[in-house]
């Protein structure tokens, strides 16, 4: 069994608001011993076969991503960003993802993990991966990465969007029946890799699924204790569609049986008071995707209202050509700062408010809670050290305060997932980096050229010089 001390100047446990000073976390197989300051964690400690000292820094949870896109991490900086999100899947995104094959979406998701293990992910919950991505060869690519993955399989059987009929992009309808293969992947790949890989459903966005289909999936996902996601409220469009039925978004749900624990909606920009006491009462989550909602011009979700009344949040880096990067410490940041602004108030949102979204809100919008999210005895060991030691990270001060507005990414040192070291040093351990990037290139122009988008690109490239 192997075991692991890590030792830091701070600790952020995430079980209450507080910090340890001179602290460290012991590590025994998949669990952690013993958290605590270093002379009371060394205390039961002999001999641990590996030993991480982070001299200026912190030990934090791993990161949480509650909305994730892995087939889109080839596209970024693709899609023209000034597009609002109907046209912007209509002209761009789906005739770009629906031209994918397997070795494609296996290749956007080996770019993507790997771009969130370096910078402190170490749970995420992908939203859509259609047949055409190859649901297995994603799942080998995070058995082998070592990050801990909740993929669900895109159910759907109409080709819409919200009041928009038939536009959706031919390579990218599915029918009935991905229904049938959400059950044979559950099957095969839900609680492998050590309990690493979960399979949920991921619902398409009203428009695209019937409601005969909504309930099967609802029915199937309670008879399976499978999670179910999906994009909610997003845009205006889509409470236009709702009102086309005499509902709200959270009426709607409730009307199909979709509210409940493990029940993520991405995104939930438009949402009224009632909406949101429904998500409340009944235990669903929001995933919060602030850099994707400002960059297609959809709006500011009203987090602090959600979570006043008790709706729990989790934060999101959706994908690639929404938001351009999948930096959690670039997501907290913004998610801190852009609900001042919103409301005028600079008390409405807290770093430490923020802290919350990226960990335990996300372990409990997994329903986790008790296994990740947080860092206590008897705990899975997911951790993750961050150093201070670089200018921007200077005075050292008050810890939350430079995790939440001053770090980023890069300034991740070591991650370890269910007690296996996959980050040490700056250094993914379990991919090989440049072949990773040199497969990624390859298939991006691949991708642009069998989309019939490539001339059509690089003169927009072009004309920008």
């Amino acid at each position: 069994m192997t075991s692991i001390l890590v030792e830091a100047p701070y600790l952020i446990p995430m079980d209450g608001r507080r910090i340890v000073k001179d602290a460290a976390v012991y590590v025994e197989g998949d669990r952690i011993v013993a958290v605590g300051s270093v002379k009371e964690v060394r205390r039961g400690v002999s001999r641990p076969e590996h030993r991480i000292q982070v001299e200026k820094g912190v030990i934090l949870p791993g990161l949480i991503n509650l909305h994730v896109h892995l087939a889109q991490a080839l596209l970024r900086g693709v899609v023209p960003d000034n597009l609002k999100l109907i046209p912007w899947l209509r002209d761009w995104v789906w005739p770009l993802q629906g031209v994918y094959d397997e070795e494609d979406g296996r290749v956007s998701a080996e770019l993507c993990i790997m771009e969130m293990l370096r910078g402190g992910t170490t749970a995420f919950l992908e939203s859509l991966l259609h047949q055409r991505y190859g649901f297995n060869g994603i799942a080998e690519a995070v058995r082998d990465s070592g990050i801990r993955g909740y993929l669900s399989k895109s159910v759907m059987d109409q080709p819409g969007y919200a009041t928009e009929q038939g536009i959706m992009h031919p390579g990218m309808i599915e029918d009935e029946s991905s229904l049938e293969v959400f059950k044979a992947m559950h099957s095969r790949w839900d609680g492998a890799a050590d309990g690493r890989i979960r399979v949920w459903i991921g619902l398409r966005t009203p428009g695209a699924c019937s409601d005969n289909l909504y309930r099967e999936a609802a029915s199937l996902a309670q008879e399976l204790g499978s999670g179910i996601t999906m994009h909610l409220a997003e845009v205006r469009e889509d409470l236009e569609y709702f009102k086309s039925r005499g509902t709200t978004p959270a009426g709607f749900l409730r009307s199909l049986g979709l509210l409940g624990r493990r029940r993520v909606y991405a995104h939930c920009v438009w949402l009224g008071e009632e909406d949101m006491r429904m998500l409340a009462s009944s235990g669903s989550s929001v995933a919060h995707c602030p850099s994707s909602n400002l960059k297609l011009g959809s709006g500011i979700a009203p987090t602090p209202e959600m979570r006043r009344i008790g709706v729990n949040v989790g934060l999101g880096t959706d994908g690639g050509p929404s938001n351009d990067t999948y930096d959690m410490f670039r997501e907290i940041r913004l998610a801190a700062l852009l609900q001042k602004g919103r409301t005028l108030k600079p008390e409405s949102f807290s770093a430490w408010d923020a802290l919350e979204m990226a960990t335990v809100e996300g372990a409990r919008a997994l329903g986790v809670e008790e296994e990740i999210g947080a860092l206590k005895s008897g705990m899975k060991a997911d951790l993750i050290t961050v150093s201070f030691n670089r200018s921007g990270l200077h005075p050292l001060s008050d810890p939350v305060s430079l995790l939440v507005y001053s770090s980023t990414g890069l300034d991740v040192r070591d991650v370890i997932v269910d007690g296996r070291l996959v980050v040490e040093d700056g250094k993914v351990l379990w991919m090989d980096e440049e072949k990773v990037m040199e497969k990624a290139q390859r298939r991006f122009l691949k991708v642009l050229e069998k989309s019939g988008k490539l001339r059509e690109v690089e003169e927009r490239w072009l004309r920008r010089r």
